[in-house]
């Protein structure tokens, strides 16, 4: 099954690859200074976690119709933090008047996790989707 679809699985891994890079990226700039999300302990370390499950959990699976559940998961644990922390942060530069708005914004790290996820999703939904077929076309009858 993973000769027939590599290009999907490339997708798969490239969006882990995303969440990563993303994670290690800026998640907010304020006055020049950027914070991401892997300073200290923040959000970032856990979309690193939930994008290696995904990617490990797809690799490990990835001659099965199961190999589409590491990578849900992950894709989805990914989009659950990465849109919390986004959320967060524009409320408090909205309620920070216009001199916040101005001095601060989201970085491109947080932006880049949040798609590698959403990705991610697709992904694993669209992985699924075509091993089953792949699995109901064999089990046909000719």
């Amino acid at each position: 099954m993973f000769e027939r679809h590599r290009g999907l699985a490339y997708w798969l891994l490239g969006s882990a690859a995303a969440m990563i890079v993303g994670s290690f990226g800026p998640w907010a700039s304020v006055l020049g200074m950027s914070v991401s999300g892997t300073d200290g302990s923040n959000d970032g370390w856990l979309v690193v976690a939930v994008a290696g499950i995904g990617a490990l959990g797809f690799y490990l699976q990835r001659e099965k119709r199961s190999a589409a559940i590491g990578p849900l998961v992950g894709g989805l644990a990914g989009l659950v933090i990465t849109l919390y922390d986004r959320s967060n942060l524009q409320n408090a530069i909205d309620n920070g008047g216009e001199f916040a708005q101005a001095l601060a914004h989201v970085g491109w790290g947080l932006n880049v996790a949040l798609a590698g996820s959403l990705s991610m999703t697709v992904a694993a939904v669209v992985w699924w989707k075509r091993a089953r077929g792949s699995i109901l076309a064999a089990s046909t009858p000719e």
